[in-house]
């Protein structure tokens, strides 16, 4: 029986790599951070394939089975065709992910668009998306909502990546199975049935925690909640993390301390840590 230790790299923002030591895949992996005036602004955003190239490195990604993204915001799937392009990866997203990758020059036959409860195989892992809801991230609605219907040439500026319907996404294992929540929106009933270990749950943007632990947390019976997408993605990508302005985070520690059963860890930035430990084939979450 083989060990099924599943380690995960947080690469700031939602960007995760995520390894069983056979198989790596990427989720929402965005690291050409710019200056709020420049992106509030509406100034290009050119893709930094100098730190994409440093990243791919650091995470070992040149063999990446795959590219996850839920959503098409510039901060979640910006750089993803560039990832998929050092690994001959395919791209999994929605329709308006695939008009990002062909804009980015990738090739019709690494860009899949996956529907409502779709699963796919990576190795050992099975992925499924799940239709979710983006928050109310800005003045209490949706930034740059609706779909992208031509492809996205970059560089580009941060309106162009509209939003094109989000996506929670399971991934399941041998060793564990954990839950991706690119954005804290609020979809009652959707994780009727569904179980996770672990939560990596986007916390910049949301209404309360709450409600994530009443809709998300709860339904999933997580043991483990992971906070991502509350750093600035504003500054550099660095180990001391800042946190993003108006994330509350007095309010999520307050909130998730009253739920003693769920332990809270935060991950560093760019280091791997294995999630599940060993976990045998046998043996059951």
């Amino acid at each position: 029986m083989a060990d099924n230790t599943i380690s995960v790299i947080w690469m700031g923002t939602a960007g995760l790599y995520v390894s069983d030591g056979e198989t790596g895949f990427y989720v929402d992996p965005f690291v050409s951070r710019y200056g709020l005036f420049r992106v509030g602004l509406g100034f290009s955003l050119p893709p930094r394939q100098d730190l994409i190239n440093d990243w791919t490195a650091l995470t070992g990604g040149k063999t990446a089975a795959a590219v996850l993204v839920s959503h098409s915001h510039y901060d979640h799937v910006m750089d993803a065709p560039f990832f998929a392009r050092a690994a001959h990866a395919p791209v999994f997203g929605s329709k308006s992910t695939a008009q990002v990758a062909r804009g980015a020059g990738l090739p019709e036959h690494q860009i899949h668009v996956i529907r409502d409860r779709e699963k796919i195989s990576i190795g050992k892992f099975t992925a499924t998306f799940i239709r979710s809801t983006h928050s109310p991230a800005l003045f209490g609605k949706i930034p740059w909502p609706g779909d992208i219907h031509q492809p996205v040439v970059p560089p580009a500026p941060a309106s162009v990546y509209r939003e094109g319907g989000s996506f929670a996404i399971l991934v399941e294992h041998p060793g564990g199975c954990f839950l991706h929540y690119g954005s804290p929106g609020i979809h009652p009933g959707i994780f009727a049935n569904i179980t996770a270990d672990v939560i990596f749950l986007s916390i910049g943007g949301r209404k309360d925690t709450p409600s994530l632990i009443e809709h998300v947390v709860a339904p999933l019976k997580a043991k483990t909640v992971i906070p991502i997408h509350f750093d600035d993605l504003f500054g550099p990508l660095k180990k001391d993390i800042s946190p993003l302005i108006n994330v509350r985070m007095k309010e999520f520690w307050c909130a998730m301390a009253a739920h003693p059963d769920v332990t809270v860890n935060t991950l560093p930035i760019g280091d791997a840590v294995p999630i599940f430990s060993g976990r045998k084939n046998n043996e059951t979450p």
